[in-house]
C-alpha cells in the first residue's frame, strides 16, 4: 500500500484536533487553586492544528497563509508550549523566549517565501532554538524531573530536534522534495518519519503533560496526608512510616525515639485560649526542629505530643539531644498573638541498640513509659527507658 502525503497530513490534523479536544476538556474539568499550564498547552495544540491545515492547503490558498501564517502559527504554538511548562512550574520566563522566535519565523517566512531551501534551513534553526528552550525548561526544574512523565515530553523534544536536523540537511544538499510535507511525489522516508514524529508528539506530548500535572497533584495529596495541618510538620502517619523504614535500613546502627510532651499545656488553653494554644504548638514545633540534626525527623504525634526519630543515635547521644531540646524550650519564651508564653517539656527516650532487632510498637511503648515517668517525677526532665532521670 502506497502512503499518500496528503492523506497523512489529514491524519496528522485529525490527531492534533483530537488532542486539542481532549486537553480543553481536561483543563475545563480541573479545579485547582494554582495555574497548571493545561489551558496554554491546549491552545498550543489548537494553533498547530490550524498550521497543519494551512500547510495541507498549500497550492490552493495564497502563500501568505500557507507559508507565512502557517510558520508563524507553528512557532507561536512552540512558544505556548514553553509558556505552559513555565506556568506549570510556576516560574517566570524572559519574554524574549516567547516573542523573538515567533518574530524571526515570520520575518524569515516573509523574506524567503520563494526560497524554499534557505527557508527550511532558517526555520530549522529557529524551531531548534525553541526546542532547546523547551528541553532546558523541562531539565532545569528538579520538581518536574521528580516523576517519570517529563521523559515523554523530553523525548518528544529530542525527536523533533533530530527531524529538524534531517530536514535542514536535505535542504542544504538540494533534496527539497524529501523535506516538503505536502509534495505530491511518492512519500519519502524523512517525510514518513516527520509524520510519525508529529503524531507521536501530539499524542504522547499531551498525554505526558497530563501525567505531569497528575504526578504533581498526587505529590501534593500525599504531602497533605503526611503533614499535620496545624504545625506543618510530619503527622503520626508520616512518623511511623519513617520510623519503620529507618528500623529496616539501619544496617547495624542504633536508633532512638524521643517522645516529647508540653508540660501543663491544658493550663495554657484554659487561661489563654485555644488560639494561643495553637500558636504555642506551632512555635514549639519550629523551636524543636531548629535544634535537630539533618537525619532526624520531628513530627506531631498527637495533641501536645511530638516525636523525634533519630537514626544512628546511641543512648548517650540520644540523651544529649533530648537534654538540649529540653533546655532550649525551658529558656525560650514562645511568641503568640496574645503575648509570650513560657513552657517546659518532658521527654521520654527509647533506644534500639545497634545489634538488636526491635519492633516499632515496643519502642513507642517504652518511650511513652519513660515520658510518663518524667511527668510523674516532676516534669521538665528527660528520662530514658533504660536509665534513671538525667
Amino acid at each position: 500500500m502506497n502512503l499518500d502525503p496528503r492523506t497523512l497530513l489529514f491524519s496528522l490534523i485529525l490527531t492534533y484536533g483530537l488532542s486539542v479536544l481532549s486537553m480543553f476538556v481536561a483543563a475545563a474539568g480541573r479545579k485547582s487553586s494554582k495555574p497548571d499550564g493545561m489551558g496554554k498547552w491546549a491552545a498550543a495544540m489548537f494553533l498547530e492544528t490550524i498550521a497543519w491545515g494551512l500547510i495541507a492547503a498549500r497550492g490552493r490558498i495564497p502563500d501568505l497563509f500557507s507559508v507565512i501564517v502557517a510558520n508563524g502559527l507553528l512557532s507561536a504554538a512552540f512558544a505556548l508550549i514553553l509558556a505552559a511548562i513555565y506556568e506549570f512550574q510556576q516560574r517566570p520566563a524572559p519574554r524574549w523566549q516567547y516573542l523573538v522566535p515567533v518574530g524571526l519565523t515570520l520575518l524569515v517566512a516573509a523574506i524567503l517565501e520563494e526560497h524554499i531551501r534557505s527557508r527550511f534551513v532558517w526555520d530549522g534553526i529557529i524551531y531548534g532554538l525553541q526546542m532547546v528552550l523547551i528541553g532546558r525548561a523541562l531539565w532545569s526544574d528538579r520538581d518536574t524531573r521528580s516523576g517519570q512523565a517529563w521523559r515523554l515530553l523530553f523525548g518528544g523534544v529530542v525527536m523533533i530536534l533530530v527531524l529538524l536536523l534531517l530536514r535542514a540537511g536535505f535542504a542544504l544538499t538540494g533534496h527539497i522534495q524529501f523535506a516538503q510535507p505536502q509534495n505530491t511525489l511518492l512519500l519519502q522516508p524523512v517525510q514518513l518519519l516527520a509524520y510519525i514524529a508529529s503524531m507521536s508528539v501530539a499524542l504522547l506530548g499531551s498525554f505526558g503533560f497530563l501525567l505531569l500535572v497528575k504526578e504533581r497533584t498526587d505529590r501534593e495529596i500525599m504531602h497533605l496526608a503526611m503533614t499535620d495541618s496545624l504545625t506543618r510538620i510530619p503527622n503520626r502517619r508520616a512518623l511511623t512510616d519513617y520510623a519503620e523504614r529507618s528500623l529496616s535500613r539501619r544496617s547495624g546502627l542504633p536508633l532512638a525515639l524521643l517522645m516529647i510532651d508540653a508540660d501543663h499545656f491544658k493550663l495554657v488553653n484554659d487561661t489563654r485560649g485555644h488560639q494561643t494554644g495553637d500558636d504555642v504548638l506551632c512555635e514549639l514545633a519550629s523551636l524543636l526542629a531548629g535544634r535537630l540534626r539533618g537525619q532526624d525527623l520531628l513530627g506531631r504525634y498527637g495533641g501536645e505530643e511530638f516525636l523525634v526519630i533519630a537514626p544512628d543515635t546511641n543512648a548517650e547521644d540520644a540523651l544529649a539531644l533530648a537534654e538540649s531540646l529540653r533546655q532550649i524550650v525551658a529558656s525560650t519564651a514562645l511568641a503568640t498573638s496574645k503575648g509570650e508564653v513560657s513552657l517546659s517539656v518532658s521527654i521520654g527516650v527509647s533506644i534500639c541498640p545497634a545489634t538488636a532487632l526491635r519492633a516499632l510498637g515496643d519502642m513507642l511503648a517504652e518511650a511513652d513509659a519513660a515520658l510518663y515517668q518524667a511527668k510523674q517525677t516532676g516534669r521538665n526532665k528527660v528520662v530514658c527507658f533504660t536509665t534513671k532521670t538525667t
